[in-house]
Formats: C-alpha cells, structure tokens, sequence
C-alpha cells in the first residue's frame, strides 16, 4: 500500500490500495472518493475523505480523529485548524455508531458539539440529530440540550 508524506502528514488509502499518482490526485480532490488515513506522528491521526464540490470548493469528511500523546488540551483544536489549512474547505463531521447506547452519545460528543459552535467544523453528523452549515440556534440548542440531558442523566446513574 501506497504511503506519502505531503503536507506534514503520512497519508495513505485507508481500506483500497491506492498508486502514488491516484493517492496525490485524490488529496487534490480530482480523484475517486477514498477513506484516507492520515498521521502527524507523535500528533495526531485520523481518517477523512474529500471530494471537489460543483462550484469547485474542497469539502472534508472527517471520521475519526485521535490526538496522540499525554498533553492533548488543544490539540484537537490544532488538528483542525491543520485540516482546514490544507485543504482549504469545508469540514463536515460524520459520527461513528455509538460505543455504548445506554450513552444514547458518544463520549466526545461534547467536544464536537463545541467545535461547531466555534466554526472549527462546519457540520455534524450523528445519530440523534444533524447540523449543517446554516443549522438556526433554535436546532443548535435543541441538539445542545439533548447532548447534555442524555450526559447528565448517564452521570447520575452511575452514582
């Protein structure tokens, strides 16, 4: 399998085998739609993919993202600031199932929901509710809400 180095990071074809010349095409966002996994070693890494919007902006879709090390206070954030820099375009977040439906959330959910509200991802996707890009603050604090109900009503049970 294919493994560059551009832009920082390692990146290669997440669950296909990708050339170097299609892996390079993709990250420019003419290529087929691939998962790509990328790493900043020592930082952070995650899987994404990108697609060329019709009015010829870059969309990225993030799936996973993990900061590596002891100190990650504002790595996260630093992340994507990375990912906007690069590719210059819009981030959309796409959820993962959760790891424990009792949770009814994901554990980082919190942190998501933050990012969108501070503009560092453009959109999110989970299970319970999606938020675009022009989402009102009616539907960003009804989803606020309900984050944060089914997180302190988790809490209180395993009290």
């Amino acid at each position: 399998m294919a493994v560059i180095r551009w832009k920082e990071a390692n990146w290669e074809a997440a669950y296909n085998r990708l050339s170097i010349p299609d892996l390079l095409t993709t990250l420019k966002g003419f290529g087929p739609m691939e998962v790509l996994r990328f790493e900043l070693p020592g930082d952070y890494w995650g899987e994404m993919s990108l697609c060329l919007t019709e009015d010829g902006t870059k969309e990225v879709t993030l799936y996973h993202l993990e900061v590596l090390g002891e100190k990650r206070r504002g790595r996260g954030r630093s992340a994507l600031r990375w990912l906007r820099e690069t590719f210059k375009g819009a981030i959309f977040l796409e959820f993962p199932d959760l790891p424990d439906p009792a949770l009814k959330f994901h554990p980082t959910m919190p942190f998501w929901f933050q990012m969108y509200r501070e503009g560092m991802i453009d959109a999110l996707d989970c299970e319970n509710f999606y938020l675009d890009p022009q989402a009102t603050r009616a539907e960003i604090e009804e989803a606020g809400v309900k984050i944060f109900s089914a997180l302190e009503a988790r809490v209180k049970t395993r009290v």
